[in-house]
Order: C-alpha cells, then structure tokens, then sequence
C-alpha cells in the first residue's frame, strides 16, 4: 500500500498527519478484480484480440534473426500462444510451418530496452512453453552488415569501407 497524505506544522514542530489515502488496499484490488471480471464477451474479445496483435509484433522483430541461426526460410511466422505482460517478459509459441513451433522466451530488465532473446526449435504443437530460460537457447545478437555481405571475392578490400 501506498500512503498518499500531508502533514501539517502545528505549534513547536510537532507535525500531525492528515486523512491518509490507500492506494491498491486488498479491498481495492478484490474490486479491481471483480470489475475486470464483469466485461462483456466483446471487451474480452478486444483485449485478447490487441494483446495477441501486441505479441506478434514482438515476435517479428525476431524472424530475421531465428531465420539466419537457424539456416531455414519459415513458410509461415504466427503467435499461437503467448503468456507473460509483454512489457518485460513474452512467452510466445510462434507456428513456423503447418507441424513445426518455435518457441520463444523474451525478457528485458527495463521497459524500453532491446529485448533479451532465448529460443527452443523445431517444437510441435503439443509441446508446453517452457518457464525457465534454462530451456532456450540464447539468440545471438545482431551482427554488423559486413556480415550480410560476401567479401570474399572483393578485389579492393584496400579501400573497402566496410574493412
């Protein structure tokens, strides 16, 4: 709980505290919850609907990246599952293909910072998503463009920029 008041100076620097607030009491949270529970069938559908759009636009900044790791070209890229707030940590199932998941664990210490990326292959569609980072491995991050880039028949690496 949050104490929101004042205080204000009486005679000889004694201080007397003011009508104090609670923010987030128990008795709030229960009627937070109570009032989550109460939306229409359409406000849920709305909700699931922005927070699956949310996920997938998380795992598309990854596709690139698990494409070149993993040396394969996915037919498809959809967020079938997901779990976690989606501001500091994603649990995504992502369908690569029609029998093949990628599942991804995401997390970052701070809001607004690059996303910490751990990924688990070649997954079927009954495979749990997995809670423990343990079980991923680390994506590695993103490399220079002169990785992109074949230099090796390059005939003027003396002036090359990229060098």
């Amino acid at each position: 709980a949050v104490w929101k008041g004042s205080c204000s100076r009486v005679n000889e620097g004694a201080y007397v505290r003011s009508v104090t607030e609670y923010i987030k009491s128990p008795h709030q949270q229960a009627a937070a919850k109570i009032e989550g529970s109460t939306q229409t069938k359409e406000q849920l559908a709305a909700k699931n609907h922005f927070r699956k759009s949310e996920a997938q636009g998380i795992a598309e900044g990854f596709k690139f990246r698990l494409e070149r790791v993993l040396r394969e070209e996915f037919e498809e890229w959809t967020v079938t599952l997901y779990k976690g707030d989606l501001i500091r940590k994603a649990l995504l199932k992502v369908r690569v293909n029609e029998e093949e998941y990628v599942h991804l664990f995401l997390d970052r210490p701070i809001r607004g910072e690059a996303w910490l990326c751990r990924y688990a292959p070649w997954k079927s569609a009954e495979d749990a998503l997995e809670q423990t980072e343990d079980e991923y491995e680390i994506l590695p991050e993103r490399t220079q463009c002169s990785d992109k880039i074949n230099l090796s028949t390059c005939t003027t690496n003396l002036d090359c920029n990229l060098m």
